[in-house]
Parts: C-alpha cells; sequence; structure tokens
C-alpha cells in the first residue's frame, strides 16, 4: 500500500523537480485523507496547484507530528507530490481536533467547521455544508431508516420502468413512420419527417451497501441542515430519503467520482457538478483506503431554493400521506 507524505521544507520552499534534491531541514507526515472542494475554497498558484482543503487527516509520529502541525499552523505549504502542495492559510477559520494516539503514532484531523459541524453559528444566504461520518456509523441505523430507502428505490425503480414502457412504444411509433416515410416516394411524403429513435433511461441499480449509505447520508446532511436554515425539516426518515433524490437530481449535491449514489444523478457529468476532491492512500490500480470514512457529500443551495423545495416536497409528501 502506497502512503502519500506531506512535506513542509523549513525555509517555505515546496518539491519541485528542480528543487527536490537540494539539502534542507523538511517535516513529514503521513496523509490519510484530504478533501477539496474547489467551489467553497478555491484552489490557489499556477492551474491551481495549491490546495486548500476542507478536510485534512494525517498522522506521523509523536516529534514529526509536533514539528508538522507547527509549520502548518504558520501557513507553510505541505508538498503532496511534484505538481502540488496543500495550504491552510492562517486567516481561515480552521478548527484542529484534539489529537488521537493511533497505530502509527499521533493522528490529527483539521477541518472547516462552517461545513462540517453539526451546529452552525450564523445562517447565510448561501447554505454549504459536508458530511463524512465514519464508516462505523452505519452499524446505528435504524430498520425505519434503510426500509424508508429501500421503499424509495422501489418507487425509484417503477417510475422509471413506466418511463421505458412509453420510450418502447414510442419508438415502435417511430419505426412505423420512418418505414412508411421510405416505402412511400419523395413527392408525396407530404408531412412525413424521419425521426430518431428515444433512448430510454437507464435503470437504477443500487446494492444493500448503498441503500445503507443513502440512509445515512440523508440522516447526516438533514440533521446539518436543520442547523443551518429557519425553514422546518420534517425529520420522518421517508422524507429525508426522499428529499437527498431531489437535491441529487437536481445538481446542488456534490460529491466524489466514486460515489454509490451516482446512479441517482439525471447526468453523471461529474466536472458540471463540482465534484469533491479525495486524496487518501491507494492499495493498488483499482483500489484506495478510505481510512475509515464514507465517501464525503457536500450540499450547496440557497436559502430561498432550499425554502421553496422543502415546501413542494412537504405538500407533496403530506398529501399523500392523506390520502
Amino acid at each position: 500500500m502506497k502512503y502519500p507524505l506531506l512535506t513542509i521544507s523549513a525555509d517555505g520552499s515546496t518539491l519541485s523537480r528542480r528543487n527536490r534534491y537540494r539539502k534542507t531541514r523538511s517535516f513529514q507526515c503521513t496523509l490519510l485523507r484530504c478533501v477539496t472542494w474547489t467551489k467553497y475554497r478555491p484552489s490557489a498558484g499556477t492551474h491551481g496547484k495549491i490546495l486548500r482543503p476542507i478536510f485534512l487527516d494525517y498522522c506521523g509520529t509523536e516529534s514529526e507530528h509536533r514539528a508538522f502541525t507547527a509549520n502548518l499552523r504558520a501557513g507553510r505549504p505541505a508538498a503532496l507530490s511534484d505538481r502540488e502542495s496543500i495550504e491552510l492559510l492562517r486567516s481561515e477559520p480552521y478548527v484542529y481536533a484534539p489529537p488521537q494516539r493511533c497505530a502509527a503514532g499521533i493522528r490529527q484531523i483539521v477541518y472547516y467547521p462552517e461545513v462540517f459541524d453539526l451546529d452552525c453559528k450564523a445562517q447565510r444566504d448561501d447554505v454549504w455544508l459536508c458530511a463524512m461520518p465514519p464508516e462505523s456509523l452505519l452499524t446505528s441505523l435504524s430498520v425505519a431508516e434503510i426500509g424508508s430507502c429501500r421503499a424509495a428505490l422501489h418507487l425509484i425503480r417503477e417510475r422509471i420502468a413506466e418511463q421505458q414502457r412509453q420510450v418502447q412504444a414510442e419508438n415502435v411509433r417511430i419505426e412505423e413512420n420512418n418505414r412508411l416515410y421510405y416505402a412511400v416516394s419523395y413527392a408525396d411524403r407530404g408531412d412525413l419527417r424521419y425521426q430518431s429513435a428515444l433512448s430510454a433511461p437507464k435503470q437504477v441499480e443500487l446494492d444493500d451497501a448503498a441503500v445503507r449509505y443513502w440512509a445515512l447520508m440523508a440522516r447526516e446532511l438533514c440533521v446539518r441542515l436543520d442547523a443551518r436554515t429557519r425553514y422546518p425539516i420534517p425529520c420522518e426518515p421517508e422524507f429525508r430519503a426522499l428529499l437527498l433524490v431531489h437535491l441529487i437530481s437536481v445538481g446542488v449535491v456534490h460529491r466524489s467520482t466514486d460515489n454509490p449514489l451516482a446512479p441517482l444523478a439525471s447526468r453523471d457529468d461529474y466536472r458540471s457538478s463540482m465534484p469533491l476532491r479525495v486524496d487518501c492512500p491507494q492499495v493498488d490500480y483499482y483500489h484506495r483506503d478510505d481510512a475509515g470514512y464514507l465517501p464525503p457529500l457536500g450540499l450547496a443551495i440557497s436559502q430561498e431554493k432550499l425554502g421553496e423545495t422543502l415546501a413542494d416536497l412537504s405538500r407533496d409528501f403530506y398529501a399523500k400521506d392523506k390520502k
């Protein structure tokens, strides 16, 4: 397994092909996880070579951790590779969690409280939040939370199946129209026009692990969202599951490229959805070490749009209960 190293030079210079052999005192720690959200905190430098993460997790021996953290707090960049560095500005309100002892020594977590904390001191016009719970929280899910996501998935599959049947029927009509179009001469075609066949939507396939992840993220996002908005958010697990699906479909939920809920998105273009970048140890070419975390989900939405969304979904949700 390849664990990337974060390196801070004593003179403040970053690692590069030109100066990597130059003798200088440096401080190193092992990177466990780094989450970057460029739309929330843009990268700096030439072509974004300096990353401004919203979450950072690293570890080292006691002496390595002490020296590395002191230099990181001072605003010195830590080289992630020959091309990129990580920088935590002193002017930004980063929170340094209490260090924890682990098998490798001391483990340190640094994050933005505005997007990660459960509570928020102030409500802003634009809501920015991110949830990345530890994998151990999957055991805290209730039967109702998991069942609500399974029921919502069943409804989504039924709706897609109905759309597929409609597209199939329309393609039969188009095929008959095109057959007639080629059967008659050009002078007799009149209003006949050649039509292209419609493409049917793909069925959503989520395994049990993805459904459980859905249930946990619906809870985590709604808890953080409730602290950042003045609008009431229903606490029913069914509503939370449907709310997350709707927010994903309208493109306000940002994710990493390998997120389990990617099939729920209306368009799977990660560049347009402004993804979260996750740097972590590489197990092999196809697998990475998650360091005990679940894939992150970020939400960026205005208070006005959020209020309209909650009002519409609540109206439909409780209207179905009355029926």
